[in-house]
């Protein structure tokens, strides 16, 4: 007999085996980053195609500073919320939002 896997089974499964990933207090309520194992294929790429930006040498500090919010914005259950609180951050806020979401939601260094 063929064996038989239940979607919502293995969501919940991997759900619950994953990071936590980072929670942000904002103006606009509770934003989540995501931990890069829950993350849908899309928004996956998004993510591991702006670390690789952070990490290039042939991209300016601006570009990488972008990278890295969009790296974020990737991660973010509310894309817009998240979008609108980073520019509202200074850099340095910014920079501890990503590393500690880099650290919560198990993502390779950049």
């Amino acid at each position: 007999m063929a064996k038989t896997l239940d979607f919502f089974d293995l969501k919940e499964a991997a759900t619950r085996n994953a990071a936590e990933g980072l929670t942000l207090k904002g103006p606009d309520g509770v934003v989540h980053l995501r931990p890069i194992m829950l993350l849908p294929k899309a928004d996956l790429k998004a993510v591991y195609a702006h670390i690789d930006a952070v990490q290039s040498k042939n991209i300016s500090e601006l570009g990488k500073i972008d990278a890295m919010d969009n790296a974020l914005v990737a991660a973010a259950d509310h894309k817009d919320a998240l979008k609108a609180m980073l520019d509202e951050l200074p850099l340095s806020a910014r920079l501890e939002i990503f590393e500690g979401w880099m650290e919560a939601a198990e993502v390779p260094e950049a």
